[in-house]
């Protein structure tokens, strides 16, 4: 786990190149405290930035940026390739020797052996990495499965720039950011801005599971990078549906399991896990104390509040397995602080509240290990959210029922009408923000749409901004793409998968743990288990009313279902109360009229309304209020 940044200037490249690239990599010494490393390759106009966290060959050969053995490839990595050994093996079975045992050295063979997009498809990890084909004059840029681990690219004055963290370019005179407001309208619906786009103008961040080429012969500028896909979500049923019987389907899901966490429990340094208590962080565990020859640390968090506390049974779970269990609980007055910090940890604006107590779960991790495997992917993969079932009988309630449609047609189309007439006001503006939201809740056109409104944090997101710039999103895609049945909800959990997963959960994950030098694996998301989970009939993943039923069924193997057996909890905080109390100074200086009009993103009369409303009660609009706090928080510290 580490972190990159470089830049590529087509004409008058810096002659000093290595200084500029090396402040660049100080930007993301929390990624890497181990070691740093910079590259430059004048005739190319472009230089590479490193940092290192040492998790494998902690010695001088696991150094990057690495060239390889002929001289060809420059090449840095952020992130893990837990099948190294067997990719070595078959690269020394063709003649290939190797100096230390890093997984860097070993892709930088495979890609000279058999070409980057074979490597890739043949490597089982999570990274982001960039790599410059110096007699090619080429750099490609590539990511992960799954999007576990980031890359951001762009251009801004002529220059390419591409890394780990968008705050790695601020060094560089040449990085002038501006917000694009098409995805800061994305980002108040969602709470997080969904790639590819990216909070800044002319940046994007490279898909999951693809491939970016810039020519490096001068002639690159803005539109000239191409991408390709070398792997793609298994969309439902389209890899075939299991036939065998469920206790076949349990089985050979653990068998995958077990060498998902054999491969991630790999490392030089000191590894444990996070255990919540829930049914995806204590298979994990479970499966990890089976193959582990010591106790394993595992960690929690606890809070005040017993509503969000769910620490008690993390520690009933780890006592059973015998692990070696560190509970941290937490008050308030830490978690607080954690949110005056937070903006700085994420380098977009980023409104999930439960990153706070991820946070504070990192931290207490890091004190005592390098590497922390977590729960990660098992709601999406096994259909653990009940927002899936609920979303999808009120959408076939709509789709039987026409008339609600017809009728409320009627009625939406008659007041926008109206309200249309109206001079611009206030009042104007609310009503038509109202009826936008109707729109989206009962004239959805297809079920991926009613989902995004229903994923939605803020629900009308023009109402609050001073200039809303509508675009297209990944759920408009699908809405016209054929495959998905709106009769299950594999088709929810694949647009999770698309969405939610990478841009959500596991932005949220990564910076945190990041920002602690720690790195996080999760192994539900090998990608075998991922195709293999594909092709598991919702009636198996949900079975005798249970949700999950595979993994429950594997985890009863070591843990009895009466240690597991409750509704699920989740990250949660107050904010609410928060918001009323201890973090209403800090609010108000952030949500000041002054400021808002200002700086000129919201508009200051409905942010004004909306955080008067929450205070005089009794509508609590914590959430909402945490997404523009998190933007305004961002825009200060970038």
């Amino acid at each position: 786990m580490c972190g990159f940044a470089g830049f590529h200037r087509p004409r008058d490249f810096q002659i000093d190149a290595l200084v500029l690239a090396r402040k660049m990599g100080d930007r993301l010494r929390h990624r890497g405290p181990d070691d740093s490393g910079e590259w430059s390759e004048p005739s190319l106009g472009i230089a590479l930035a490193f940092r290192r966290l040492s998790i494998l060959d902690l010695s001088e050969f696991g150094h990057q940026p690495m060239l390889s053995s002929d001289g060809r490839f420059a090449l840095v990595l952020n992130g893990e390739v837990y099948n190294h050994n067997a990719l070595r093996a078959d690269l020394a079975q063709q003649g290939h020797s190797f100096r230390g045992h890093s997984d860097t050295e070993v892709l930088l063979a495979g890609i000279a052996a058999w070409g980057l997009e074979k490597t890739l498809q043949c490597s089982a990890g999570m990274f982001a990495l960039a790599l410059v084909d110096i007699p090619r004059r080429q750099l490609l840029l590539a990511r992960d499965r799954l999007g576990e681990k980031p890359l951001f690219y762009g251009w801004s004055n002529g220059h390419f720039f591409f890394g780990s963290e968008l705050k790695a370019f601020r060094p560089h005179p040449g990085f002038v950011p501006e917000v694009d407001r098409r995805a800061l309208t994305l980002y108040l619906r969602f709470g997080y801005v969904p790639s590819p786009w990216c909070i800044l103008a002319g940046f994007h961040k490279l898909l999951p599971a693809h491939v970016l080429l810039l020519p490096l012969d001068g002639s690159a500028s803005p539109g000239r990078e191409t991408l390709r896909s070398y792997w793609s979500l298994p969309k439902p049923g389209e890899r075939g549906v299991f036939a065998g019987s469920p206790e076949d389907c349990v089985g050979h899901l653990r068998e995958l399991l077990r060498e998902s966490i054999r491969l991630q429990m790999l490392a030089d340094v000191p590894v444990g896990a996070f255990l919540s208590g829930g049914i995806d962080s204590s298979t994990v565990v479970s499966l990890l104390q089976a193959e582990a020859r010591v106790p394993v640390k595992t960690f929690s968090i606890g809070f005040p509040d017993s509503h969000y506390d769910e620490s008690m049974h993390a520690e009933r779970i780890a006592r059973h397995l015998g692990t070696e269990q560190v509970t941290w609980r937490c008050a308030d007055s830490e978690l607080l602080e954690l949110a005056r910090q937070v903006p700085q940890v994420y380098c977009e604006p980023f409104a999930d509240d439960s990153q706070l107590p991820t946070l504070a779960l990192a931290r207490l991790a890091r004190r005592q290990v390098t590497v922390s495997l977590s729960g990660d992917g098992g709601d999406e993969l096994f259909h653990g959210y009940g927002r899936y079932e609920k979303s999808l009988e009120r959408w076939q309630q709509l789709k039987r029922h026409p008339e609600i449609g017809t009728t409320a047609r009627c009625a939406i189309l008659a007041a926008s009408a109206a309200i249309s007439l109206l001079a611009e006001s206030p009042f104007q503006r609310r009503w038509t923000s109202r009826l936008a939201k109707a729109r989206n809740q009962w004239l959805a056109q297809s079920l991926p749409c009613y989902y995004r409104h229903r994923m939605s944090l803020h629900k009308a997101p023009d109402l609050y901004l001073s200039r809303p710039e509508i675009t297209k999103d990944f759920f408009d895609e699908m809405s016209d793409m054929r495959g998905l049945e709106e009769q299950d909800v594999s088709c929810l959990s694949y647009l999770d998968l698309n969405t939610y997963l990478p841009d959500d959960l596991l932005v949220k994950v990564d910076r945190a743990a990041m920002a602690v030098s720690l790195e996080t694996r999760m192994p539900l998301l090998d990608h075998r288990v991922v195709e293999y989970a594909a092709q598991i009939p919702d009636a198996i993943k949900r079975r005798h009313g249970q949700n999950k039923w595979p993994l429950r069924m594997i985890l009863a193997q070591s843990v009895p279902p009466e240690l597991t057996d409750r509704p699920k909890m989740g990250f949660c905080t107050p904010m609410g109360r928060w918001l009323r109390g201890p973090l209403f100074e800090w609010a108000e200086a952030h949500l000041s009229e002054d400021r808002l009009r200002r700086e000129g993103f919201f508009a200051p009369e409905e942010v004004r309304r909306l955080w008067r409303k929450h205070q005089q009660g009794p509508r609590d609009a914590g959430l909402l209020l945490w997404g523009l706090l998190m933007f305004q928080g961002w825009y200060e510290t970038f």
